[in-house]
């Protein structure tokens, strides 16, 4: 019997099911297999906030973040998971949630203590 392993998302606190197993090439989204991470929601919310220009696109434009909630934009941001290999599904992500969520801030990330 799996033993499923339910936390919740360090980011926004939904809670998430721990994966058993991540796929290694995954470029994007990555599946967590240790009890701390974040949802697709906010792994994608990390993704274009953080690590592509996509957040100055949308600073630029003048209908800001409601630009998530336009078809196209998830269309093209499912074609970007497909090109970067992603655990997620691109119908896993709730973009009214990412849209909702897009203020929350990222915790900083959490350090192992070195032994004395």
């Amino acid at each position: 019997m799996l033993d499923i392993q339910i936390v919740s998302c360090d980011r926004c606190g939904v809670p998430c099911k721990v994966a058993d197993t991540a796929n290694e090439d995954a470029r994007l989204l990555m599946h967590s297999t240790a009890p701390a991470g974040w949802c697709a929601d906010c792994a994608a919310t990390d993704f274009m906030k953080n690590r592509s220009p996509l957040a100055r696109m949308m600073e630029m434009n003048p209908i800001g973040k409601a630009m998530l909630l336009d078809p196209r934009v998830q269309a093209q941001f499912a074609v970007l998971m497909k090109t970067g290999n992603t655990d997620a599904k691109p119908e896993e992500l709730n973009w009214q949630r990412i849209h909702g969520n897009w203020e929350l801030p990222f915790g900083k990330p959490k350090r192992k203590r070195k032994s004395a």
